[in-house]
């Protein structure tokens, strides 16, 4: 068989493999000018393939000369790497914004020279639009759930308190009983609403000046007597020099401490040890929160921070108790910052987490 009629083949193999994908295709060459479109492209964008051919990739698709605006632009000819879903907006041939979910790759030559890139990708407006409405959704039922409660809460407070007649023993017992379960709700609608924020970008840091040393002076003494009731010690190690005064929101970082130095007396034995410390870098501030607690699985590790993930705990490695969105919502306040979280874990050893706050 000669080169001519196996180069043919191949060609013909190509097209047949492009045109037949399930999702939109496109090539590029080094200039940014389409080369190739299949027919799925044409389906998701509304251009007809020969329009498109021979045209800038920028101003046919994105309707614009911004390279920003392209992650193929932004990744595989500006940084020259690949891509795995980057989301995007572009404006079908009818005028109809939609969202592409797209992943790009760069092309090179047989010897290494750049040549252009390809993309490939699939329209996701519909899952943004279900996405949206679920949290909104979730967001008002727990909205409109939490106002109940709290009236609950008070009335139950007024009968404890014998308001409106004396109670009998047996009473007190199941009216405290009661107090805790509606606190347990009162603090997974907290969750909710919070979740539902994190993940529509409506909740920002309100940052100003926060005397960080002082707030984790205060929470400590609060978590020892904790760790007093179950036996276990809780300490605050600051550096010699103390910890400057920041910019941040106080609730938020707050929140983030109380969450992580919750949990590690909830899953610390009696005898154990929390430790909380802190360090002043030079970009930025430090905190660490570790326990000899039970830890934490290897399988689990990875997954600790997705939202409504729930860990292995105890010996018949049953899943842990509560909603998954605590430690969720503290990588997200703590990226709201500008911020990173991470956790290490030895199973049946203990559990340190880590978390940055920039100083400015």
């Amino acid at each position: 068989m000669s080169q001519d009629m196996e180069s043919s083949d191949f060609r013909r193999i190509h097209e047949i493999v492009i045109d037949s994908l399930p999702v939109g295709y496109s090539r590029v060459d080094k200039n940014g000018i389409v080369r190739e479109f299949n027919p799925a492209a044409e389906r998701i964008t509304g251009y007809r393939k020969k329009e498109v051919l021979g045209t800038s990739h920028l101003s046919i698709i994105h309707g614009s000369s911004d390279p920003q605006a392209c992650p193929l632009f932004t990744h595989a000819f500006k940084e020259r790497t690949h891509s795995v879903a980057s989301e995007t907006e572009i404006v079908r041939k009818t005028g109809e914004p939609i969202n592409l979910a797209v992943t790009t790759a760069p092309l090179f030559d047989a010897t290494g020279n750049f040549i252009g890139g390809v993309e490939l990708f699939r329209d996701i407006t519909e899952l943004k639009r279900v996405e949206g409405e679920r949290k909104n959704f979730l967001a008002m039922i727990a909205h409109d759930m939490k106002n109940p409660v709290i009236v609950a809460g008070g009335f139950l407070n007024r009968l404890a308190a014998g308001k409106v007649g004396p109670t009998t023993e047996k009473q007190k017992e199941y009216l405290a009983l009661i107090g805790e379960e509606i606190h347990k709700v009162k603090n997974l609608l907290s969750d909710l609403l919070d979740f539902s924020k994190l993940e529509r970008d409506k909740y920002r840091p309100d940052s100003a000046p926060y005397d960080i040393e002082k707030a984790l002076r205060k929470l400590i003494e609060h978590f020892k007597a904790q760790g007093e009731n179950k036996n276990i010690t809780v300490q605050l190690q600051l550096p010699k020099k103390g910890l400057p005064v920041i910019k941040a929101d106080s609730s938020m970082v707050d929140r983030i401490v109380t969450n992580l130095l919750h949990n590690a007396i909830k899953y610390t034995s009696p005898g154990g040890t929390v430790i909380l410390r802190a360090f002043a870098r030079e970009d930025d501030l430090l905190l660490e929160v570790s326990d000899t607690g039970s830890g934490i699985a290897a399988g689990d590790l990875p997954f600790i921070f997705d939202a409504f993930y729930k860990v292995r705990q105890g010996p018949k490695e049953k899943r842990s108790k509560g909603t998954g969105l605590g430690l969720h919502i503290c990588k997200k306040m703590v990226e709201a910052h500008g911020g990173n979280i991470t956790a290490d874990s030895t199973y049946g050893e203990g559990t340190t987490f880590r978390f940055t706050l920039p100083k400015n």
